[in-house]
């Protein structure tokens, strides 16, 4: 008997009589039958391959087998924007059986919030933030609305395994197990991950339900694909309008004010262009949303908030600014074309260095060979614990030590955290009345309200931090918002304040600070405003690639005859330096070259350790490490022989501490000096890649 047939009799028909379906994709077959059985599961398939089908069917027919209760699931996303846009499909599938779906989360109204406390709905759409909420609330509150859960699903998992959202998202989970009183089905949902049964582990927590993965046989991808190098950011611009004339297409940019410049620079050459990224107002995302749906000759420059299975419909070409951070953005950029019958994925670099056309080729050459990245949870996610300890004693109206493992204790992120680190961690926060105890109970204490009491604990509902955003306003028209600290330095600097936000030209008018808005009228011409953020190191592997392709000698299909003369020449340059399992330093008349081609995360760290050993300053990139000082070779080949006795850890360690108001997590207050200097090491620095890479590298010394 087929999944389909297990499915509930009434979805079945509304199935087929109301979509007109007359059988489930194979992924669909399969997630079916994995959940039916009642196993957690990671589904994997392309972009539109019909994922949340595979979650959603099952689970409803479970709750009309079982007359579940509301809130029988959750259909947890990553960001606002996926949930309303997956808001009418999935409220549909749930209303064709009698059921319905509301989706919460910080832009719906508060009259609807309130009328869904009094009613629920079977399966409710959420981010990790939201939940929060709901569980700080009214302990009340959420044992009556949770009571009854079986199931959450999480869209685009390979988002939050690796980050701290996704540590606070499976600690959630944990505590919602003990509102509910039952093992949750967990339910995993990617199109790309390199690792899936390790984030099934790491979704698993202290679920006891067997384990499967959903990954039915592909085949081979068919994509139409295109790397060119270009003159400039101007050259780049014009060939992206005109590629984009007469289309639908998305052009992804790698900063927001990349996207400011190149929906810039392509306006007035016969092409609609909007601006789509996460500073810009929801209003004018929507709005760009729908005139891509409805129109034709449309282009939205965008960042990765348009990469996360948005749908804006069919879509014609997806354009690429340089290059994306990995293998799994770039196919999740591409897999957004070639859903119509008759077409094909795309996707054209447009290259404004020699290093990012060789990086696009490196990424293109490890996705044809079906590798995509590793997605690498932590398991001693001690700022995150401090964070749950703090929610939990806002939800509990106190909490005592010995009851947060109770709690939270079984996720993933907390593993390798040991009794000794917990009661370091609490001594510190109660030491730093961060935490105040009282018989027994943890509660916030005098510094704790101070860092994280703001309008009604509003920075606990988050893991993450956010810099201070005002708000740009037209009239009573929303812009988005740009940092405060953008327009404080422009002012205090006497600087020109007129700045591009959402594709267009702003003059300030006034700036009230007290309620963070900034008032402004439109203007012929603004700069691209400064967005803060943490910058990435390029991976390990990327980088190996972009070696491997210096060494080879075919010439890729994909590039273009700029592109083929640029990477000849790169080719020649390199010559010597990219023999397989060595790493040479070149020495120049000012200094030395050490070609690693190891990644910036190993690469700072070998920088450290020469400086540390003698050799003096190096900066460090991707590809290299660069000493601009002359020094002699014997000088240079001593101290790398000494590198190879280096504690590595202990060194990354003691760097860390040293490194002055560096800020990865808002709750590295709470961490003893120990746990925070992990934390900065792990963010900064690879070590356990560093040691295999000198395994496998020998390094000759020129000159």
């Amino acid at each position: 008997m087929s999944s389909f047939h297990r499915l509930h009799p009434q979805l079945r028909h509304a199935i087929v009589h109301e979509l007109g379906w007359r059988e489930l994709r194979p992924v669909q077959e399969l997630a079916t039958e994995a959940i039916l059985d009642g196993a957690n599961v990671v589904v994997l398939a392309p972009t539109a391959g019909g994922k949340t089908e595979a979650s959603v069917f099952p689970l409803l027919s479970q709750i009309l087998t079982d007359e579940t209760r509301p809130v029988a699931a959750l259909y947890v996303c990553p960001i606002r924007a996926l949930l309303n846009n997956q808001e009418l499909r999935i409220q549909a599938y749930a209303r064709m059986v009698g059921l319905d779906a509301f989706k919460w989360h910080g832009d719906v109204p508060a009259a609807a919030k309130r009328r869904f406390k009094q009613s629920p709905a079977h399966l409710v759409m959420i981010t990790p933030e939201s939940l929060e909420v709901l569980l700080m609330g009214s302990a009340d509150d959420a044992r009556r609305l949770f009571t009854e859960l079986s199931a959450v699903v999480i869209d685009e998992i390979h988002a939050f395994a690796d980050d701290d959202r996704g540590a606070h998202l499976v600690s959630i989970l944990e505590r919602l197990t003990k509102f509910c009183g039952r093992d949750l089905q967990r339910i995993g949902l990617s199109a790309t991950v390199g690792n899936p049964d390790e984030i099934g582990s790491w979704l698993r927590g202290s679920s006891e339900r067997p384990y499967r993965r959903v990954d039915p046989p592909r085949g081979p991808a068919e994509r139409d694909l295109a790397v060119e190098l270009y003159e400039n950011a101007d050259a780049v611009a014009r060939e992206a309008a005109r590629l984009a004339l007469g289309k639908k297409s998305l052009v992804f940019v790698e900063s927001r004010g990349q996207a400011e410049r190149v929906a810039d620079a392509m306006g007035g050459q016969g092409v609609d262009v909007f601006v789509h990224h996460s500073a810009v107002s929801r209003a004018d995302r929507e709005l760009a949303e729908r005139q891509f749906t409805e129109g034709q000759n449309t282009a939205i420059v965008c960042t990765s908030t348009m990469e996360l299975g948005i749908d804006v419909g069919d879509l014609d070409l997806v354009l690429q600014v340089d290059a994306p951070s990995s293998v799994a953005s770039l196919l999740q950029r591409m897999g957004r074309t070639g859903r119509r019958a008759g077409t094909r994925s795309n996707c054209t670099f447009l290259c404004q260095t020699p290093e990012t056309l060789l990086e696009a080729l490196a990424l293109l050459e490890l996705a044809e060979r079906g590798w995509v990245e590793d997605v690498k949870p932590v398991s001693r996610a001690a700022h995150v614990l401090a964070h749950q300890t703090l929610a939990l004693s806002l939800q509990q109206d106190g909490i005592s030590a010995h009851r947060i493992r109770e709690w939270v204790g079984a996720a993933f992120p907390f593993k390798a955290l040991s009794e000794s680190d917990l009661d370091q961690l609490i001594a510190t926060m109660k030491e730093r009345q961060i935490l105040h105890e009282a018989e027994g109970l943890l509660s916030l204490g005098l510094e704790g309200e101070r860092l994280y009491g703001r309008q009604h604990f509003f920075e606990l509902y988050a893991v993450f931090s956010t810099p201070r955003l005002l708000r740009v306003v037209h009239g009573i028209q929303d812009i988005g918002t740009v940092q405060a600290a953008f327009l404080r330095l422009a002012f205090e600097r006497g600087q020109d304040m007129c700045f591009r936000l959402a594709g267009r030209a702003w003059q300030v008018g006034d700036i009230d600070w007290a309620r963070g808005i900034c008032r402004v009228v439109p203007a012929p011409r603004g700069r691209v405003p400064t967005w803060l953020g943490s910058p990435s190191a390029g991976s390990g592997e990327l980088s190996a690639e972009m070696k491997r392709l210096l060494r080879a000698e075919h010439q890729p299909r994909w590039v273009g005859p700029v592109g083929s003369r640029e990477l000849a020449l790169l080719r020649e340059s390199y010559a010597g330096l990219v023999e397989e399992g060595e790493a040479p330093v070149e020495m120049v008349e000012d200094g030395a070259t050490w070609h690693t081609f190891a990644g910036g995360a190993i690469n700072a760290l070998l920088a450290k350790g020469m400086e540390e050993n003698g050799a003096g300053k190096w900066v460090a990139g991707n590809l290299s490490l660069r000493r601009r000082e002359p020094i002699a070779a014997a000088e240079v080949g001593a101290v790398v022989q000494r590198l190879r006795e280096v504690d590595w850890q202990d060194l990354a360690l003691r760097t860390a501490r040293d490194v002055p108001n560096v800020s990865v997590s808002k709750f590295q207050p709470c961490l003893p000096d120990r746990l925070e200097a992990e934390l900065l090491a792990s963010r900064i620095f690879d070590v356990d890649g560093l040691k295999r890479w000198f395994e496998r590298h020998r390094v000759p010394v020129s000159g």
